[in-house]
């Protein structure tokens, strides 16, 4: 799992730097395909992520639209708007498993919340303003931070420590 959070936080970094206006669409593009194509068979091929795979599934899905996002530089595609929303409340519904099945907040769960705060951001940006440049620059570095969030934990875990409890 903790790779999975790794290659998800590079994801998120790579994209939230496209969105900043940082780089070119189509050279995040390539980094967002390849991290999410290996996010995605971690996914599918990885028996022992269950129940990760789901969030990690819904990451590799994200990333791949992202891909197509930047690729095509559509970043005011209302329909992308609404598969960020759709996103977000399945990461959320990851937080409220992790919640059941620990009966507290785990890293994985605050992973699984950090996403779906930046993929509801990125409903408000596409899907309800679209046109604000500023606001889509907001939330950009709200995204890489987040990315780097998540990539933290991964790392964090894998040399067995915890950032919880905070």
């Amino acid at each position: 799992m903790e790779l999975a959070f790794v290659i998800l936080g590079a994801i998120l970094v790579t994209y939230g730097w496209y969105w900043g206006g940082v780089t070119e669409a189509r050279t995040s593009a390539y980094a967002m395909g390849t991290g999410s194509i290996i996010l995605g068979l971690w996914a599918a091929f990885n028996p022992a992520a269950v129940p990760a795979w789901s969030l990690f599934a819904i990451g590799a899905m994200f990333g791949v639209l992202a891909t197509a996002n930047a690729w095509n530089e559509a970043t005011e595609d209302r329909t992308y708007g609404l598969f960020s929303l759709f996103f977000s409340v399945s990461a959320l519904l990851g937080v409220a498993a992790d919640n059941e099945a620990f009966g507290e907040l785990t890293d994985y769960g605050l992973g699984a919340l950090v996403l779906a705060v930046v993929l509801f951001a990125h409903f408000i940006s596409a899907a309800l303003v679209p046109s604000n440049k500023g606001f889509r620059a907001l939330v950009g570095w709200v995204t890489l931070i987040g990315g780097a969030f998540i990539a933290y934990l991964g790392f964090a875990e894998s040399i067995g420590g915890s950032i919880l409890p905070i």
